[in-house]
């Protein structure tokens, strides 16, 4: 049974990264023979040959990358599978999942939010000047995207405006996600709605914004839940400059820090195991709740859910032991184009997933 690992690479020789070689060695233990396979848009027809002759494929490969999206790259996923090949994280679901949509056709499950999808430019100038007044604060997130490249949080400089919607000539407040600290820039309102609007134009015109509520509770950081198919096998934990944890779910935000101040998180995660007893009732959340929901709502079986896939959650509100209150969360997005790094014990449970799905798919032709 041969497996590949596919993940970006600057030549077709490019080696497997070290963070993927645990990943390589649970997968050989498990019997499978790996293929590493290094992906370019500029070699695509060389890894599709490679591809059609492998019992199955996973991809680490970001939407959006210093060498470009994954329109091509999904061309190639969806030949091979055409072909009968197995794909740990098939790009039909990455559309119905991956992406920021995922935020406003989930709203009304567990963990949902005041969020809007606007489709076009027309919808985005209509309606977003009229959200920003009511709320003071907003949050821009383009459909595709990853590590904060096309999220912006919007602001009014004194809160919620009386007059209908925010005008064009406005001043707002805006913070780029990608920038790591509490920096911000002063634009007009027409700037950030011509800014954000090239969203529209990417993916071949098929580029969607998303307008979420700004949760507050970013200072609290966040918690990514990673699963294998439908069942949880780690968690992390990732915390804005300064902020001290105290266990899996306390935080102790920076001195000084505010919502106002906080975006953008550092990459740094604090790994925990699938069994951490602070985050049980979370994890039975997860699998028992929030996952079939969600696959309800987007019409999924359990066995097209990827291989390898995270859940990040903000963490809205702390639990309160004297209101028998539990932590309330607010999905902040889905990851399932790249998830990595991963948890220590997530390359068995991977491997296992993967062996027994190439099996059932055999059986099933057989």
């Amino acid at each position: 049974m041969r497996v590949a690992l596919l993940y970006r690479g600057r030549t077709p020789t490019d080696p497997l990264s070290a963070r993927l070689e645990p990943m390589a060695a649970a997968l050989d233990m498990a019997g499978m023979s790996v293929e590493p396979v290094a992906y370019g848009d500029s070699w695509a027809a060389a890894v599709i040959r490679r591809l059609v002759d492998v019992a199955g494929v996973l991809v680490w490969a970001d939407p959006i990358s210093d060498e470009g999206d994954r329109r091509r790259l999904d061309q190639v996923l969806r030949e091979a599978a055409a072909a009968g090949v197995w794909l740990g994280s098939h790009p039909d679901v990455i559309d119905r999942i991956g992406t920021k949509e995922v935020l406003v056709t989930t709203r009304d499950l567990g963990w949902g939010s005041d969020s809007h999808l606007y489709r076009t430019r027309e919808e985005l100038r209509r309606e977003f000047p009229r959200r920003l007044a009511a709320d003071g604060v907003r949050v821009l997130k383009a459909s595709r995207g990853n590590g904060g490249r096309t999220v912006w949080k919007v602001q009014l400089p004194h809160g919620p405006a009386s007059a209908r919607e925010v005008p064009v000539h406005a001043s707002v407040r805006v913070q780029h996600a990608r920038v790591r600290d509490s920096s911000a820039t002063l634009m007009s309102m027409a700037e950030v709605l011509a800014v954000a609007g090239e969203v529209f134009e990417a993916w071949d015109g098929t580029g969607r914004l998303v307008d979420q509520e700004f949760v507050a509770g970013i200072t609290r950081g966040i918690v990514r839940c990673y699963l294998v198919g439908g069942r949880v096998v780690g968690f992390a934990r990732q915390y804005p400059d300064g902020a001290r944890p105290r266990g899996a779910l306390d935080t102790l935000p920076a001195p000084g820090s505010t919502p106002d101040a906080v975006m953008g998180l550092p990459s740094a995660k604090t790994m925990y195991p699938p069994g951490e007893p602070a985050l049980a009732e979370l994890r039975e959340s997860l699998e028992t709740d929030w996952v079939p929901g969600m696959m309800s709502q987007l019409g999924l079986e359990v066995d097209r859910l990827p291989a390898l896939w995270d859940v990040d959650l903000l963490l809205a509100d702390p639990a309160d032991p004297k209101r028998a209150a539990p932590a309330r969360f607010v999905l902040c997005e889905i990851n399932a184009s790249s998830v990595i790094p991963f948890p220590p014990e997530s390359p068995t449970q991977v491997a296992a997933h993967v062996s027994e799905a190439i099996g059932r798919r055999n059986r099933d032709r057989s």
